[in-house]
This record gives C-alpha cells, sequence and structure tokens, in this order.
C-alpha cells in the first residue's frame, strides 16, 4: 500500500515495529519514503498532515519504538526543556567563539601598534590659525 508515488506504507518488519507501534496508539503507522531512503513515523489523528517523525534509522527495530515514544505529546514539558537547554549551550558556544576571535584580533592589533609607534611630534604652531 503507498501512501503516494514516494512513500510506501510498511505494514509489517521482521521485529513487528509497525504493530508494536499500533499497540501505543492504533494510528500510528510507518512509511518508508523512497525518495530521500528515510523511514517516518506518522499519525492519522494530527492536524495538517499525518508525518510525526522521521527516523534517523536505517532500519526498524527496538530505537524506533523508544524514539516514538521519548516524543510523545505527554513528554513536551521535557522535550521543550531539553531544547531550551541545548539553545542556551549554542548560544554560550557561540559567544565563546566570538570573544576568543575578537581577543585574538585585538591582542594582534596591540602588538603591531605597540611595535610601529610613530616618533613624529606634533609642531607647535599645528593648531594656530594663520592669516594673511
Amino acid at each position: 500500500m503507498w501512501l503516494d508515488c514516494d512513500r510506501e506504507i510498511i505494514e509489517s518488519n521482521v521485529y513487528h515495529i509497525p504493530e508494536r507501534l499500533r499497540e501505543i496508539d492504533p494510528e500510528y503507522f510507518i512509511v518508508r519514503n523512497h525518495k530521500t531512503h528515510k523511514f517516518e513515523v506518522h499519525h492519522w489523528g494530527q492536524k495538517d498532515g499525518t508525518l510525526a517523525l522521521v527516523l534517523p534509522y536505517d532500519e526498524l527495530d527496538q530505537r524506533t519504538i523508544e524514539r516514538v515514544r521519548s516524543t510523545r505529546i505527554e513528554y513536551i514539558d521535557r522535550i521543550i526543556s531539553e531544547m531550551d537547554k541545548h539553545n542556551e549551550r549554542l548560544i554560550a558556544s557561540r559567544e565563546k567563539t566570538v570573544f576568543d576571535k575578537s581577543d585574538q584580533v585585538l591582542r594582534e592589533m596591540h602588538r603591531y601598534v605597540s611595535t610601529h609607534e610613530s616618533k613624529e611630534t606634533i609642531p607647535e604652531d599645528a593648531y594656530s590659525t594663520r592669516f594673511i
């Protein structure tokens, strides 16, 4: 059975993953996307399309069940908390990178300026106005 021309609905496999997903929720189903060569988990009850998640694995096994369970709506608070922590780490990492680069550039500028100081002096009449 096909969902469309690129996506085939998987009814069963060696580990009975589609059947086990239906035990969690009868509206879950697995699709093999032949265009992207990825497995997808779909749910008939979702609004705006059935795609729930794209699996990062090349085969259907216990990891699929664990992934689906961990991404269910009941765990939304934990998922959002993990995303916020991850985003904070990314921001801190970017800020550190910017600081390290700017520190390096400023040290290089200071080193250059320190070794190339001008020995010239300003003439005494430089700021006086001369009228003829």
